[in-house]
Formats: structure tokens, C-alpha cells, sequence
């Protein structure tokens, strides 16, 4: 066990948890608790999350902070934004491979500007590559999808500034006082979030008898893994590693929709066998990806 190993076990929760979330977020869209609703609640409640960290800082707050702050809250929200118009414009199927390639993205930016101290070895790259290819074969589109190529972009776009956003983070962190800064970008988000009410579907406020309760257990996991993968990102200068155990959620979201994919009553419970086999092959190839990287 090496000393970054702690940031290992926090991304592989956070893949758990976030898939556990994505499980519930579903069934809830499904039966119609709105797609723009359900991220402004999910920020909201992820944003205040966060708000111990207020107090286990131990630097003082500078306005170098808060800048740095503010503009990566803003890359989440915009990233976050990307994604979810992607899923209002093709399948949700789409989505999951395009966003397998972040690991691709942080191992690019990280080398472009020279953001941690050592350099990325060989077996980390075939790692990021084995993660993208992996989340290719679980989640790629099945016969009869709805594909679109600005669907296709947003994704491509929510991908990149994702895995720009885990690149820089590390940096400013060192920089700074960790929990300050986190607590500076999940508090913008939660507040951006708030200024896009006008435009969620329907009503914001009330409450929708069968499917908000989706949309609220979802947002307990979420905040979570947003926990779990801010400390390995923030704390740890291993920012393509972390993503890498982080995709695992590609796997515990194959095994999670087999068990109780049915039970809920998704959609996606009822999968062929052909297409269990095939996203099995790629969550293989994704724990082979995170065994290179413990080398």
C-alpha cells in the first residue's frame, strides 16, 4: 500500500455511491421528476455538503481563494450543464461512453500544463486508455437509440471540462487551504444553480407524490461521492489515477442494474444477455486498468 492509496478507496466509494445515485436518479426521471429540476435539487444538496468545510480550514480565506474559487465552480456547472442537455437531446446510453474518456482528458490536461510533480508512468496511459475503452463497451448505444450529433458534442464537451476541472483542482489545492476551496467551488455551484429555477420543468417547489423520492434518495449518495472524490482530488496530487478508480462506477452501475434494475422498474432492468456480456467484458478491462495503476 502506497501513500496514495487513502485517494484510491475514496474514488472507488465515489464510483459506488455515484452509480448508487444515477440508479435512483433514473427511476426518477423516469416517471417524470424533470431533468433540469433534478440537478438544480442534486447542487443544492450537494453544495451544503459542504459547508463543514467551512470550519475545518486552517488557513485564512484570501481573495485569491474565492476567485480560483468562483471560476472553477463555474467549469462544474458549465460541465454539468453540457452533460445533462446532452441526455435531454439522445439516449442516456450515449452519455456514459463519451464521459469514459474524462480519464483521457485529465491525463492530456495534466501534461499540457505541467500540473503534478512526477511524471505520468506508462502503465498509468495504457490504464486511462483500458478505462476509456471499457466504458465504451458498457454503456455504448444498443440498436434502436436516439443519436444525435449535438447531443454527441455537449458530451464531448462535458467530458473535457470535467476533466479539466480534476486536473487544476489538485494545484490550487496545494496552493491554498483544500477545504477553503472546495468549499469556495461546491458553495458557486449550489448558488449558479440556483439562479436556473425559472427555466426547470413544471413547478419547482412542489412536491411530486411518486417520483420526487427518487430525485431526494438520489441526492444523498451524490453529495457523497462529490465528498469522497473532492478529498482524493483535493488532498492527493494524482488526479488521472484518481479517475481511473473513479470509472469504476461503470462496473458497480452494471452489477447494480442486474440486481435491482428490475426491481426498481427500469427500463434498462430487462437488458439482453448479449448486452450483460458485452458491458461484463468492459467492466473486466476496467478493473485491469485500476490493477496497472496500483504499479
Amino acid at each position: 500500500m502506497n501513500e496514495d492509496s487513502p485517494a484510491y478507496f475514496l474514488a472507488l466509494a465515489a464510483g459506488f455511491l455515484y452509480a448508487c445515485s444515477a440508479l435512483l436518479c433514473k427511476r426518477g426521471l423516469e416517471l417524470g421528476s424533470g431533468t433540469l429540476r433534478s440537478l438544480v435539487f442534486s447542487n443544492i444538496f450537494m453544495s451544503a455538503c459542504f459547508i463543514p468545510y467551512l470550519f475545518l480550514a486552517e488557513k485564512k480565506l484570501s481573495l485569491d481563494v474565492i476567485f480560483f474559487g468562483f471560476l472553477l465552480g463555474i467549469l462544474f456547472f458549465l460541465s454539468q450543464m453540457f452533460c445533462f442537455l446532452s441526455l435531454r437531446r439522445g439516449d442516456a446510453s450515449l452519455m456514459t461512453p463519451i464521459m469514459g474518456t474524462k480519464p483521457v482528458f485529465v491525463a492530456f490536461f495534466v501534461v499540457l500544463f505541467n500540473l503534478v510533480p512526477n511524471e505520468i508512468p506508462i502503465s498509468t496511459w495504457v490504464a486511462v486508455c483500458l478505462s476509456a475503452l471499457s466504458i465504451g463497451l458498457i454503456g455504448w448505444p444498443s440498436k434502436g437509440s436516439v443519436f444525435s450529433i449535438q447531443g454527441l458534442l455537449l458530451a464531448v464537451a462535458g467530458a473535457a471540462g470535467f476533466g479539466l476541472l480534476d486536473s487544476l483542482v489538485p494545484y490550487f489545492t496545494h496552493n491554498s487551504d483544500p477545504f477553503f476551496l472546495l468549499f469556495i467551488v461546491f458553495g458557486s455551484v449550489g448558488l449558479i444553480s440556483i439562479t436556473i429555477i425559472p427555466w426547470t420543468e413544471g413547478s419547482f417547489l412542489p412536491y411530486r407524490k411518486g417520483t420526487d423520492i427518487w430525485m431526494w434518495l438520489s441526492a444523498l449518495p451524490m453529495g457523497g461521492q462529490a465528498i469522497c472524490m473532492s478529498m482524493a482530488i483535493g488532498l492527493y496530487q494524482v488526479p488521472t489515477e484518481v479517475n481511473i478508480f473513479y470509472a469504476g462506477r461503470g462496473f458497480w452501475s452494471v452489477i447494480l442494474v442486474v440486481i435491482f434494475g428490475g426491481w426498481l422498474g427500469l427500463k434498462e432492468g430487462h437488458s439482453s444477455a448479449s448486452l450483460i456480456f458485452r458491458r461484463m467484458i468492459g467492466a473486466l478491462l476496467l478493473l485491469i486498468g485500476v490493477w496497472l495503476t496500483s504499479f
